[in-house]
């Protein structure tokens, strides 16, 4: 599949090179990257808070939370809710109609498997039978009724070809500087109208423990969660406290249901699949070459954290260009977003796949330089946010001050 590429590409001197390229300070590859089609603003959470009420803390009586509850595998027809308790006996998730229309109870179960904070257990809870891009409200009951809830909206039917609306950043939880970069970038997060998060990986430093969990994601992120679902990759960083990466695989619910730390869904018109680089590469990509060939959807995202393509620190994963960039032009996946380097740098496209490396959500910068392959790159800490209408999408990369730094768009 050939797509055309309408981002603005600048020439540069650079060294020509598959691993780090010129990364003596902070070079930028142009005074300014592409900003020629500005995102639109607005709130990703106005219109369930308008819907449902209440934006505070889920509480209910007779219930102890200590992680508040946040949305997992949002579906067209069905959602799972998370949250820890350290009392869980008879605690349930009440789903209801924005007019207050009770729709289920759904009771949490315990996940033996997980791994406890103290004496705190990891629950979840699921509604099915939900009607597609639907906002629906929910809170939390123990021994008393529901006391305060919040709102989310279920995912387009699987044949929409509406517009699709993403966030997606990396490289984040636990700031260097005291997180003043996280919560600024948090702040202007909220500024973009989207219905779906992802992330490159690196999510809880320094060691992906279920301690930095707590402290670096859930208690910074809270607010954003419980409307919005979020669906990461894991970093090498998440592979530090335990060999097995047990702590990510115990605060989230993922697509497949099996335990592993790859996977892939759908939202309406988008097929994405979230790779895992700490692991064996052969399997997941023959996994992921035969899942691309069962997709029917015209857009195809892979995310992942070792960028196959950077000019950062790090540098390129040439076992990925070897392996995995056959599989993506075999397929079509039309972008390819990575982090690791705690950078933005947009590619060439490279045999018609964007690559993109959005490593900069939080846990500082580091130098970042041009190679053969750069289009634009900067040290900066910033969020791509993605819009799909029809056969174009656009991507808008924006700093923690709220400016649009970046763009590119993509057309089928």
């Amino acid at each position: 599949m050939n797509h055309l590429y309408l981002a603005t590409l600048v020439t540069f001197a650079a060294s020509c090179t598959s691993g780090p390229g010129n990364t003596s300070g902070n070079h930028e590859a142009a005074p300014g990257g592409d900003t020629s089609n500005p995102a639109k603003r607005g709130s990703p959470v106005e219109d369930v808070r308008a819907a449902c009420g209440s934006d505070g803390a889920l509480t209910a009586a007779g219930t102890i939370i200590t992680r508040q509850p946040y949305l997992q595998q949002v579906t067209p027809t069905s959602a799972i809710v998370g949250w820890v308790t350290s009392n869980p006996d008879g605690q349930r998730v009440v789903f209801t109609h924005p007019d207050g229309k009770k729709v289920m109870e759904a009771g949490g179960t315990v996940d033996e498997k997980a791994l406890r904070v103290g004496n705190a257990r990891q629950m979840w809870s699921q509604a099915s039978g939900l009607e597609p891009n639907t906002i629906y409200c929910y809170g939390l009951s123990g021994s008393g009724d529901m006391t305060s809830r919040v709102g989310f909206r279920t995912a387009p039917a699987d044949d929409s070809n509406g517009p699709v609306r993403f966030l997606v950043f990396g490289d984040s939880g636990g700031g260097s500087n005291g997180f003043t970069d996280q919560f600024a970038l948090l702040d202007q997060m909220s500024t973009v109208p989207y219905e779906l998060m992802f992330h490159t990986g690196d999510i809880a430093y320094d060691n992906g423990s279920m301690a930095e969990f707590e402290d670096n994601v859930f208690s910074v992120y809270a607010e954003l969660f419980r409307h919005i679902p979020f669906f990461p990759a894991p970093g090498n960083h998440e592979y530090r406290a335990t060999a097995d990466a047990a702590p990510f695989r115990s605060v989230f619910s993922l697509p497949g249901g099996t335990g592993d730390t790859w996977y892939s869904y759908d939202w309406g018109q988008v097929h994405l699949a979230s790779l895992d680089t700490e692991a064996d590469y052969d399997t997941q990509i023959a996994w992921l070459d035969q899942d691309l060939a069962t997709s029917n959807k015209p857009w195809k995202i892979v995310y992942l954290h070792r960028p196959p393509y950077s000019s950062g620190a790090h540098g390129s994963d040439t076992n990925l260009q070897t392996k995995l960039a056959p599989v993506l032009k075999k397929h079509g996946v039309q972008v390819v977003f990575a982090g690791h380097d705690h950078n933005y740098e947009r590619m060439i496209p490279q045999d018609g796949v964007a690559y993109i490396v959005t490593g900069g959500g939080g846990r500082g910068t580091r130098p970042v330089g041009t190679s053969s392959f750069t289009a634009y790159s900067s040290a900066v800490i910033h969020f791509v946010y993605g819009e799909i209408n029809g056969d174009e999408m656009t991507l808008h990369a924006i700093d923690a001050t709220g400016k649009e730094f970046d763009s590119q768009v993509i057309t089928r």
